[in-house]
Order: C-alpha cells, then sequence, then structure tokens
C-alpha cells in the first residue's frame, strides 16, 4: 500500500521542550530501536519508503513557549539532503517572530512548500487580524497552511485557541487559501471538522494522531468526503509504524477509490506533484 505521509516531525531532541522530548521517547518504538540514526535524513527516508511512503511532509515546529523550537531551517536542511522524498513546511510564530509574513516569504523562497501554524501551542486564535498577513502570503504563493486543531497532552497546550471555528472567518476573508485541520478536531470537535471540510472547498482533514480503525466512528461520513482527507502519521511520536496505520485505513469498509484518494491523491494534488499510478497490491496467492 502507497502513501503520501502529510505530517511527520524531525527527530531532534535537544530542540524539543523537556516534556515533549519525554512524551516522545516514550511513545516511540522507533526511537526506542533506532536512537540516534533518527537524525540522518537518508536513513529515515529509507524507513519510511520500506513501509510504502512516496513522499514525506517534514513540519518544522517554532513553538519556543511550549511544545519546542525546531526551526524552519533544520527543516529545509533535513529535506535538501534527500530531496525526492522529503517536502518541508515552515513554521512561523505570530507572538514571537517580529514579521511573520514576512519570514514566510523567506522560507518559501528557499524552499519550503507548505506552513504549519500550532494555535494551542503558539498561543493565538486562528482568526486574529494580526494573522492575516501570513495567511495572504500562503494565499498568494498558492502553499496549503496545516493548522494543530486537536486535543493535546503536551504541557503549556491551551486548547481554546484550536476550536476550529475559528478557521470559519478564514473561508471567507481567503476564499483561496488551503486549509488543512491536523488531526481532525481530535478529542473535541469531530463534527465541526467534519463540517467545514464538507462545506468549505479549500478546506481538509488530516487525519493524524487518530486511531486508523476508528476514523469511521469519528467521521461516519468518511467515504462522501473522502475528496476533503489526507493521511498523516505524527511520525515519529507514534505508537504505531506509518505503514501499519496505513494498512489499518486501507481495510476500512470503504470503496478502493475513497482509500486511494486518502491515503495519496488528495495529498498529491494539494502538493501539487505528479500523481503517479499506484503500484498495484501483491497478490496473496503468489
Amino acid at each position: 500500500m502507497r502513501f503520501v505521509d502529510f505530517h511527520t516531525h524531525p527527530y531532534r531532541p535537544d530542540d524539543l521542550a523537556p516534556g515533549t522530548r519525554e512524551f516522545v521517547r516514550r511513545i516511540s518504538p522507533a526511537v526506542r530501536e533506532h536512537g540516534d540514526r533518527l537524525a540522518d535524513p537518508a536513513f529515515v527516508a529509507e524507513l519510511l519508503r520500506a513501509q510504502g511512503a512516496e513522499r514525506a511532509v517534514v513540519l518544522a515546529e517554532h513553538c519556543p513557549n511550549s511544545s519546542g523550537n525546531v526551526r524552519t531551517e533544520t527543516v529545509l536542511e533535513i529535506c535538501r539532503q534527500v530531496p525526492d522524498f522529503f517536502l518541508p513546511f515552515a513554521s512561523v510564530d505570530p507572538n514571537t517572530d517580529p514579521e511573520p509574513a514576512a519570514l514566510l516569504r523567506r522560507y518559501l523562497d528557499d524552499g519550503a512548500v507548505g506552513l504549519k501554524l500550532y494555535p494551542s501551542y503558539q498561543f493565538f486564535y486562528p482568526n486574529e487580524r494580526r494573522v492575516y498577513p501570513i495567511y495572504e502570503v500562503a494565499q498568494e504563493r498558492r502553499i496549503p497552511v496545516l493548522f494543530h486543531i486537536g486535543s493535546s497532552v503536551l504541557p503549556n497546550t491551551r486548547l481554546k485557541f484550536c476550536d476550529p471555528i475559528h478557521l470559519d472567518d478564514l473561508a471567507v476573508d481567503f476564499p483561496d487559501l488551503v486549509v488543512i485541520m491536523a488531526h481532525g478536531g481530535r478529542g473535541f470537535w469531530y463534527d465541526a471538522c467534519a463540517f467545514l471540510a464538507a462545506h468549505h472547498p479549500n478546506f481538509y482533514i488530516d487525519v493524524t494522531g487518530l486511531v486508523p480503525s476508528r476514523l469511521l466512528a469519528h467521521f461516519p461520513d468518511l467515504g462522501r468526503i473522502a475528496d476533503k482527507v489526507v493521511f498523516g502519521s505524527d511520525w515519529p511520536a507514534m505508537p504505531r509504524s506509518p505503514g501499519e496505520n496505513a494498512a489499518a485505513i486501507a481495510a476500512l469498509p470503504l470503496p478502493p477509490d475513497a482509500v486511494e484518494k486518502i491515503l495519496r491523491r488528495n495529498a498529491l494534488r494539494l502538493l501539487r506533484l505528479d500523481p503517479a499510478p499506484a503500484a498495484p497490491a501483491p497478490d496473496p496467492g503468489a
């Protein structure tokens, strides 16, 4: 089963807050098994390719007041080492970067292909007007913006900033902006995220951090909104491998076309990559 992982993080423990670092080490079999080898981008790319990944988005995490500070410069350098596999997403902080919109423009000029924002870790509401210049750049440059929308157990998280209702203003004020709701409203807001994805043309759900076998419980209309869903893993901070999660989604009672959209085609379209045909599944009787 081939897939595009829309949501991975670099393993940079020294750049993480102590609570985040301990959480990743506790939850991640990959960290326990491979340790410092995960700092090698070529090694990580081969691990993920062996599980079926075609490409992987790597997310910066510029959250100096909470989860950590994995800067975009670090992510750009990682992705340059395996450019045919990794795709870098920038991160800017509306509270600590003096000119976040200008900084985002610079990151895009340096090779970033998307933006990750963390309202609950960076402490801002997505519809605050002071953040709008960031969206103006993203809309102009036609890049997707991935928002952390859902619960978190990391220290210093402030969940009030994650309510997806605050994204609704963006659909009105930035009609061409691609908005992806990472974690699909995990814990509180599944219905709200499903409604927004179904009713706003440029809104999507990223199912990172959700138990794949329970997706239909969270999103009963998953087959109907399959055009608006992308697969992500949160690797390496996950208890199972991306390949296992992708296989669990493939095993859901969904049409094959819906599975293909969720696991790879939607992501390739949003990232403006050529959607090469998926390889046929191996014949179990061969």
